[in-house]
């Protein structure tokens, strides 16, 4: 009997598979992180070619397999299309992937952290929030979710208001965190603390970090 698996969540990571396959990487809301195939994908008129594409977040019915998945059907529920015609936001965004990436495990409910990725490519939509603001609520909310962000009165000399945005941030739920705004400076010194954390915190070489970096120079 073939057992199948109906799960909420985004495509973190699309690879090539073979001559017409994908393998997608999921950042699920129950069942964690998972590893997919889509087979037929990048066949020309597959109906998978742009439904199982990156930062598809949607309903996705898999076969759970004796070692894997694959993907059946997908439902998506939002493309971001925005970031198809906005390419710093879209560097952005991979770099938000790359985190989720990095932070989700299989099996393991993952539903604040996906809700958090979800809000923060939201924000990367908002004419009013600047990226490297939305950059910074996300790392650091992501630290909080995961336990590793130290106690913000620990983190060193900084602005009030910046030691008042970490506070929001570690007590606000995900729905509300982008409802506040920080000065020119301010928003510079939350990056600058966001970045420290990261240092501190992520063992491991983020390739889409290397991007963001040179188009900050």
């Amino acid at each position: 009997m073939q057992d199948f698996l109906t799960v909420t969540g985004m495509i973190i990571g699309a690879f090539p598979q073979g001559e017409y396959d994908r393998r997608v990487t999921l950042l699920t809301k129950d069942q964690g992180k998972i590893t997919a195939f889509v087979k037929g994908a990048r066949r020309q008129g597959s109906r998978f070619t742009a439904n199982t594409d990156l930062f598809i977040f949607g309903e996705f019915d898999l076969y759970v397999g004796k070692n894997s998945y694959t993907v059946q059907d997908a439902r998506p529920l939002n493309y971001f299309e925005f970031l198809r015609n906005d390419l710093n936001a879209s560097f952005y965004g991979m770099y938000f992937l790359e985190i989720c990436d990095y932070y989700g495990r299989e099996n393991n409910p993952e539903a604040m952290l996906l809700l958090n990725l979800y809000r923060a490519i939201q924000g990367l939509k908002s004419e009013k929030l600047d990226n490297k603001f939305v950059k910074a609520v996300f790392e650091l909310k992501t630290f909080v979710i995961e336990g590793e962000l130290i106690p913000p009165e620990a983190l060193g000399e900084y602005k009030s208001e910046v030691i008042s945005a970490v506070n929001y941030i570690t007590n606000s739920s995900i729905e509300k965190l982008y409802s506040f705004a920080l000065s020119e400076e301010g928003t510079k010194e939350l990056s600058e603390l966001a970045d420290k954390e990261r240092r501190r915190i992520v063992d491991r070489h983020l390739k889409s970090l290397d991007i963001l970096e040179m188009m900050a120079e």
